[in-house]
């Protein structure tokens, strides 16, 4: 972005002027129909323009400011009937935006200049010329190139950038002589010439860009050119030029900025500052724009009656330290007395298992908070061993401690000795299961309370210059973290409400939170990695991407960046000449899912596709996941994110164990380096280990019977009959004994398709066959599974009605999206129909996760829980006691729901994650 010179005594001051169906459209195709409120009203132009100005204002920081809006018809159509008569309508999802973009300028006390029968252009050519026959320096901000003619000295240009949103140029008289070639005095004319097909102005048939800026360069007007055409040399130019006079004639008339519009600059209206910042937040929360209320400007309205103005309405203005050790028996009778207690840690990082724990926030009521500062380097610090007896045991014993985020407390809470905590409430988690669009409690606490809280970026900087909280001095972290446990506590009880309102509160109460300390219990534990398996395979990796690198440059005959889109693009499609598919913004588009389509076309794309696998796999788990490994335990700890999934499904990251590829051989050999702990000195049992892995098998498909009770399938799994078989006897209308395996897998294809709202397209891609014999497949497919049917049917109309989808035991997925048209619609209707179905295998699953935790616990065997991914769960065990494992395992996750057909649990183990044997049941 140009920095544009700062505010100094002797600038003159400066109005911007704003083209606000210019950058309205632009935020609107520049921005995806996803920025959407919870309710769903599409904000993407409202929020994009928004932005926009506030960019304006940081950037160019004007005295004044005013935006331009056209109003209609104006006398360009009426000169010419074909003046813009090729645009589109306006997008039905813009017209809406343009009245919300109203309000905000109302909000900001923005005035909007507008004129009957001239557009906004010409309001800004008339109101920019009268700024500087008062004295003032004009900035006008738009994207359309026309307004560069009315670049002068006291006017200058600054337009959005072509490939980047919220980046702008300025043009002042040399930008736009370098630009063009010629002054903006010439732009009209030059417009006059090539034409706009922007605005369907005609120009002269046969006149290019580079004629043009010849005539121009030759001419010192358009009507010295019109009167000398014999003096065009090339004899195409003038007889085009003689034959257009007309056209030539009404173009310039079209392209030319009226400066003379019955409009009057009222200065003192545009005065920046000079606007309701409290109407601004409120106006702000309404909208969900939660990333600019810290952008707005100062105001100069007083908010308070101390005319300070409030930054956070409502929140506490006080806070304690709790050092020594009366402030912490203090803290402790405070927390004994207080009906509800909300908890925050700050740390020095960012990992639960990883990072070290700093200070504890803790509010006993909507104004008592108190910070104990443990282990920052400037202010008191309390003693860690007697803030834990004195602090740790007050916690222990209080039965409604509520926290945001309360997995990550409670895990840094038990490594550093405060054990026995139990979370009774989780605003965060509660936010989820309400559908909330987002669920930091800063955004929540703005969209909720209306408070504008600090960033933790004012604390600890960002980028290369960003510290940590133990460095922060203990004064400053306790006004940060006082103000997050007084938001939480505040939170609560609307959250309370509104899940109880839901029939949610048995959700959150019954399986979220009693999760949380199943989590960390396995977070904690962690896993064991084989390090120098990994280190042996990024060794023969880094061989075989070098051999298919080898192979591509000898397929197309020369070296290139094989990572570059725009090359990969420039060989595949333009020297080898295969089709080009799908173009993105910035060309051809070289996905995977294009170059799958390419696979077999030539040689290539096949070594293109196999290099990009393993350079994937190379950087995003080969070499990386050694040095995600703890010094302390030897172990790698994952985190669990209960709040990413819309379905409920558990997610991992730090590093994602979920997804590391099964089918893949390279796959496989990365699963082998993750092993039950043999190692000397650090084996967990006192005999060998192995892993005892439990899956749950078909899970959404017996779901699915379950569901529809469609006869055939909750007989085939009732029976224990092979259920891909079974649907290919049906469809195929052959005995079961005689389906063929090609018949088996376009059965189980269209099984799990289905599911997933997968069309006949999908289907064709995923079998081989032709789309009409895909069609065909599914549609003898639901006639001879009604129940499907019937339940794909009826969850879609439920989902239309009620804007949502439920899973068994209440878990909510909402669709603001169903009540739309097109490829959002249509998206929509997927998740309708396949959310109830993995949002109700989520619950089972973190049932079973519960269930097991607490059997294993009553139990005398040693085995303890690792990992969940997808349907499977992981243990590590001694090999002597294998057997009773599985049994114990396989008996609580098969009754952990009662549904009309049997849950099925296969059970296998082995040394590592690949090589797992299956156990009879």
């Amino acid at each position: 972005m140009v920095k544009p010179t700062e505010k100094s005594k002797d600038r003159r001051k400066r109005l911007v002027l704003v083209d606000g169906h210019g950058l309205a459209f632009r935020a609107f195709f520049a921005l995806p129909p996803s920025l959407a409120t919870a309710s769903g009203e599409i904000t993407n132009a409202t929020f994009g323009f928004t932005s926009m100005l506030l960019d304006v204002l940081r950037s160019h920081k004007p005295d004044y400011l005013l935006v331009t809006f056209d109003v209609g018809r104006t006398f360009r159509h009426d000169s010419y009937a074909d003046y813009k008569a090729h645009r589109a309508p306006m997008p039905e999802e813009l017209k809406p935006q343009l009245d919300r973009i109203r309000e905000v300028l109302t909000a900001l006390n923005v005035p909007v200049y507008e004129a009957e029968g001239f557009e906004a252009d010409d309001v800004i050519g008339t109101l920019s010329r009268q700024a500087g026959e008062q004295g003032y320096e004009a900035y006008v901000v738009t994207g359309d190139s026309d307004l560069l003619q009315l670049v002068d000295d006291h006017v200058s240009v600054v337009m959005p950038g072509a490939q980047r949103f919220g980046e702008y140029r300025m043009f002042d008289r040399d930008a736009v002589l370098e630009r063009y070639g010629f002054g903006p005095e010439r732009v009209a004319e030059y417009k006059a010439l090539v034409g706009d097909k922007s605005d369907n102005i005609p120009g002269v048939p046969g006149i290019g860009d580079k004629t043009a800026k010849a005539l121009i360069g030759q001419f010192a007007s358009l009507d010295e050119l019109l009167s000398q055409t014999e003096a065009i040399a090339p004899p195409r130019a003038r007889n085009a030029i003689e034959n257009n006079r007309e056209s030539a004639l009404q173009s310039l008339e079209l392209a030319t900025i009226v400066r003379d519009v019955p409009v009057e600059l009222e200065i003192e209206r545009c005065t920046v500052h000079d606007y309701d910042r409290e109407g601004a937040i409120a106006l702000f929360r309404e909208l969900e724009f939660r990333t600019l209320p810290d952008r707005l400007p100062d105001s100069s309205r007083l908010t308070d009656g101390d005319g300070t103005g409030s930054q956070s309405s409502g929140q506490q203005a006080d806070w304690k330290l709790a050092a020594s050790e009366s402030e912490l028996k203090e803290l402790a009778g405070q927390i004994r007395n207080a009906p509800h207690v909300a908890v925050d840690v700050e740390t020095d990082g960012t990992h639960p298992v990883l990072c070290g724990l700093v200070g504890i926030a803790i509010a006993t009521s909507e104004t008592d908070a108190c910070y104990i500062p443990l282990r920052h380097s400037g202010g008191p610090n309390a003693d860690p061993e007697r803030a834990r007896e004195i602090i740790g045991t007050a916690l222990r014993a209080h039965k409604s401690i509520v926290a945001h985020h309360g997995k990550f407390d409670l895990a840094v809470l038990n490594r550093h000795g405060y054990e026995g905590i139990t979370i009774e409430f989780d605003t965060m988690l509660a936010a989820y299961l309400l559908g909330e669009t987002t669920y930091g409690l800063k955004d929540l606490t703005f969209q909720r309370l209306g408070w504008q809280m600090t960033p933790i970026t004012d604390l600890i900087g960002r980028g290369k210059t960003q510290t940590t909280m133990d460095q922060i001095e203990a004064p400053r972290a306790a006004e940060y973290a006082t103000a997050d446990v007084e938001a939480t506590l505040r939170l609560c009880p609307a959250f309370r409400e509104e899940l109880k309102a839901r029939d949610q509160e048995d959700l959150l109460r019954s399986i979220e939170l009693p999760l949380i300390p199943v989590l960390v219990k396995m977070e904690r534990t962690g896993i064991a990695l084989d390090t120098e398996l990994l280190k042996d395979l990024s060794n023969q990796l880094e061989g075989q991407i070098g051999e298919l690198k080898s192979t591509i440059f000898e397929a197309v005959g020369h070296e290139f960046n094989i990572n570059s889109p725009a090359q990969l693009a420039n060989v595949l499609y333009e020297e080898i000449g295969l089709p080009s598919g799908r173009k993105t913004k910035t060309g051809y588009s070289v996905s995977q899912d294009v170059l799958e389509n390419l696979r077999g076309a030539h040689d290539a794309v096949d070594a293109v596709l196999e290099y990009r696998a393993l350079t994937k796999l190379k950087s995003t788990y080969v070499d990386a996941l050694p040095n995600q490994v703890s010094p302390e335990s030897g172990r790698i700890h994952t985190t669990y994110n209960q709040t990413i999934a819309a379905t409920g499904r558990l997610s991992s990251v730090d590093p994602n164990l979920q997804n590391i590829p099964v089918r893949s051989a390279v796959g496989r050999r990365v699963r082998r380096a993750f092993v039950a702990d043999n190692r000397e000195g650090k084996r967990p049992f006192d005999e060998e280990t192995v892993f005892l892995g439990a899956d749950y098998s078909q899970m959404e498909l017996r779901l699915m019977a379950h569901y529809s009770q469609d006869p055939a399938l909750v007989d085939a799994f009732r029976e224990g009959q092979d259920i891909h078989a079974t649907t290919a006897a049906e469809v195929f209308d052959v005995p079961i004994d005689e389906v063929t395996s090609n018949q088996r897998s376009t059965a189980k294809a269209v099984n799990f398709g289905i599911m997933y709202g997968m069309q006949a397209y999908g289907v064709s891609r995923d079998t081989g066959m032709s789309r009409s014999d895909a069609q065909s497949f599914i549609e003898r497919y639901m006639e001879r599974f009604q129940g499907v049917r019937k339940y794909l049917d009826s969850t879609l109309e439920r989902a239309v009605r009620d804007g949502y989808v439920s899973s068994l035991y209440g878990r909510r997925r909402y669709l603001p999206d169903i009540a739309t048209r097109g490829p959002r619609r249509q998206g929509a209707g997927r998740a309708a129909v396949n959310m109830p179905l993995q949002g109700t295998a989520a619950d089972i699953m973190k049932i079973a996760m519960l269930d097991v935790d607490s059997e294993l616990a009553k139990s005398k065997l040693r085995g303890r829980m690792l990992l969940q991914v997808h349907d499977e769960l992981i243990f590590e065990t001694p090999l002597s006691e294998v057997e009773s494992l599985s049994e114990l395992v396989r008996r609580v996750m098969t009754d952990a729901a009662k549904l009309s057909v049997p849950l099925g649990v296969d059970t296998s183990c082995g040394p590592n994650w690949d090589e797992m044997t299956p156990l009879d049941v």
